[in-house]
């Protein structure tokens, strides 16, 4: 027991009060309904050859033929109502890709045209302003921080050269 109370728990165990089970994640796994789905499919499938074991083994051989007959027809009967289907379906997916294309080659293309547009006046604006005032603003500044280092030095040169002077004259007693 005492090993059981260095092992750490987690959020779940910590959280629930004493003497109570952790709380289970609700709902199925994704992987239920599929099941059920092939389980169905092949109950149905089961279902279908049993019953037709049963009427071979049971009725008269003509009679039988003629169930046979039945079922193979109303088979080709649903296939033929599927392939219907599918055919519709392919032509709404057809129009629907039609009407995409249409939607791309209408509206969307101006509209990127529009924003190339924008962006190519953009880009020139700022090559103009970046040429016409952004330019001549940092050569001023350059300038002026220039001018300005000169006179710093020359003043430092000035200031050095009268502590230079005050150093070499004598000392008046007063």
């Amino acid at each position: 027991m005492p090993e059981q109370a260095n092992k750490p728990q987690d959020a779940a165990q910590l959280a629930a009060p004493q003497g109570e089970a952790p709380e289970q994640k609700k709902g199925r796994a994704w992987y239920f309904w599929p099941l059920v789905g092939g389980a169905a499919i092949v109950a149905v499938f089961i279902v279908g050859l049993v019953g037709a074991l049963a009427i071979a083994v049971i009725a008269d051989p003509d009679d039988a033929a003629s169930w046979v007959g039945i079922i193979r027809d109303l088979f080709i009967i649903v296939l033929a109502m599927e392939g219907m289907l599918m055919g519709i379906a392919l032509i709404v997916l057809i129009l629907q890709l039609a009407a995409l294309v249409n939607l791309l080659q209408n509206e969307l293309q101006p509209i990127v045209d529009n924003a190339n547009e924008t962006v190519t006046t953009v880009r020139g604006t700022a090559q103009f302003m970046s040429q016409n005032l952004v330019e001549p603003v940092i050569k001023a500044g350059a300038l002026m921080a220039g001018v300005g280092g000169v006179v710093r030095e020359l003043l430092r040169l000035r200031r050095s050269v009268r502590q230079g002077r005050a150093g070499a004259r004598p000392a008046k007693e007063g």
